[in-house]
């Protein structure tokens, strides 16, 4: 399963990447970009630890937001420890890369396109576009918590993506983690200021 930036971030500020390569069927899917094997590379991960770092850095010491910040840096940092085959990124063909355009392009035309299949954005980011093109190109799951990559995706492919919920009840059934526990995950990502996931309740 190939997920993006959102889904990724849920897993890693609670520090659960272990169990998100369980979900995904024991390995992790990103596409370039999204993040990059190099620390060099463009990453949209490295860039959300570099934020959550910032705010732990500048939130009063001792703070509970400081704490939290903190916490959600190291869980992330362990997601961004990982490698092969725990993590694998994923390039874009030629013909990937060109649908990933027409997802985020400004032309009338394709935004027309973009809205037949239900987007009500005006665009997808690029590492939603890249991530939607690898996974229908290559009949990869999908999992986002975009709202618009989420109906392009179900448009295109007539596959249903997952959500971090959808993702936290797979291990719950699976019996992974405790049902409470996913619950109190779930509920942290959608209430706790550093993270406002939103989507469904539970």
């Amino acid at each position: 399963m190939l997920v993006d930036a959102c889904v990724a971030r849920s897993f890693g500020v609670v520090g659960g990447s272990r169990h998100l390569i369980t979900a995904s069927g024991g390995r992790i899917l990103l596409a370039d970009g999204v993040h990059g094997e190099n620390p060099e590379d463009p990453s949209e991960i490295r860039g959300i630890r570099a934020a959550l770092a910032r705010e732990a850095n500048e939130a009063p010491p001792g703070s509970g937001l400081a704490s939290r910040a903190l916490s959600a840096v190291v869980g992330l940092d362990e997601l961004l420890k990982l490698g092969p085959p725990d993590l694998v990124i994923v390039t874009a063909t030629d013909e990937e890369f060109e649908l990933a355009v027409r997802l985020q392009s400004r032309d009338a035309a394709d935004r027309e396109w973009r809205v037949s299949l239900g987007a009500q954005t005006r665009r997808l980011d690029a590492g939603e576009a890249v991530s939607i093109a690898i996974a229908a190109t290559r009949s990869l799951g999908f999992a986002s918590d975009d709202e618009d990559a989420l109906r392009i995706w179900s448009a295109m492919t007539g596959a249903v993506a997952m959500r971090t919920r959808d993702v936290l009840r797979y291990l719950v059934h699976a019996c992974v983690v405790e049902e409470a526990e996913a619950r109190q995950v779930y509920k942290t990502l959608q209430t706790d200021d550093l993270h406002t996931l939103g989507g469904p309740d539970w």
